[in-house]
Parts: C-alpha cells; sequence; structure tokens
C-alpha cells in the first residue's frame, strides 16, 4: 500500500504523523506532505502554511497559523469538517477530531456514539484523541479520559505526567522521569 516506503525530506522541527493507513509530515515551509493510503482523500498534500499536523485512520487535520483547523479526507459524520477554531493543538482520532482552545477546552467533533467527541471544559495542556475515546493532560499532569472505556482505555490516572497517547484500545502517558 505504500505506508511504510520512504520519503524524501526535508521535514521540518520533527513534525510526522502516522494515521491508520497513512503518514504525513510537515515540510520547513509548513506543507504537508503526505502519503500512504488515499481512499478518501486523506493523504492529499496540502500547500498551508501548517503548524502541526494529525493523522486519523481515513482523515487528516492541520493548525494553520493562526489556529484554525483545515481537514480533508472522509468527512462522515462531521470528522474532517473545517473549524475556525482558535486553537493551539489538535488530535484526530479513528473517527473523531479534538483541539485544544487557547483557554484550554477541548472541543471535538465528528463520531460520538461513545461519548469520544464530547467537549469539555478542561482546562488541558494536551489532548490525544483515540479510537473511540479521547484523553487530556491536565496542568497538573493528570489524565483525564471519556469516550469508550471496555479496555480500561478511558480510566483517568491521576500521574503527574508530562504526555499522553491514544491509541485505538489503549492509553499510555510518559512520567516526568521518563517512564
Amino acid at each position: 500500500m505504500g505506508q511504510a516506503t520512504d520519503q524524501a525530506g526535508p521535514y521540518g522541527g520533527g513534525a510526522i504523523v502516522a494515521g491508520g493507513y497513512h503518514n504525513c509530515a510537515l515540510t520547513p515551509a509548513g506543507a504537508a506532505d503526505c502519503w500512504g493510503r488515499n481512499d478518501e482523500g486523506e493523504s492529499v498534500d496540502q500547500t498551508g502554511p501548517y503548524t502541526q499536523v494529525s493523522a486519523g485512520a481515513f482523515h487528516t487535520c492541520a493548525l494553520t497559523p493562526a489556529g484554525a483547523a483545515d481537514c480533508w479526507g472522509d468527512n462522515t459524520n462531521g470528522r474532517a469538517t473545517d473549524q475556525a477554531g482558535p486553537y493551539t493543538q489538535i488530535s484526530v482520532g479513528y473517527e473523531h477530531t479534538c483541539a485544544l482552545t487557547p483557554a484550554g477546552a477541548a472541543d471535538c467533533w465528528g463520531y460520538n456514539a461513545n461519548g469520544q467527541a464530547v467537549d469539555q471544559a478542561g482546562p488541558y495542556v494536551q489532548i490525544a484523541a483515540g479510537g473511540y475515546h479521547t484523553c487530556a493532560l491536565t496542568p497538573a499532569g493528570a489524565v483525564e479520559c471519556w469516550g469508550y472505556n471496555g479496555h480500561g482505555q478511558s480510566t483517568g490516572q491521576a500521574g503527574p505526567y508530562t504526555e499522553v497517547s491514544a491509541g485505538k484500545f489503549h492509553t499510555c502517558a510518559l512520567t516526568p522521569a521518563g517512564a
């Protein structure tokens, strides 16, 4: 399918992401260079400029310098709908998207059968959209989650943590010591 094909850079700031079936990276000029499966238009390159990119199973979103969310690919249930923002971070899950407002609130859209795309007041410093759940990191380093919890992936954790990442049916967090 091409997902594992090496791509010639240069890419800026370590901004490379892997989605379900495709990958994207930001060039130094802020363009989104994507490759892999493209059945829904999720791997179409975008000129940007963007400050962040996030890839899901069948859609991709990126933040403009003004904080707007530009999304492309499968828009079933509105998951790839552009949003005005402004946002400071964006995370694309399997069938939903969430972004953080400057005040740290979680603004989510897309598939919401399990409550994974419900807006949350926060405040949060990072957000991670997973398969059918979403987790966010509080300023104190705790992880708060919402959505499907059939495998314990939405169970909140006191921490402290410095980073959180949500997969399809699991969640991981990084401690200040790096564990």
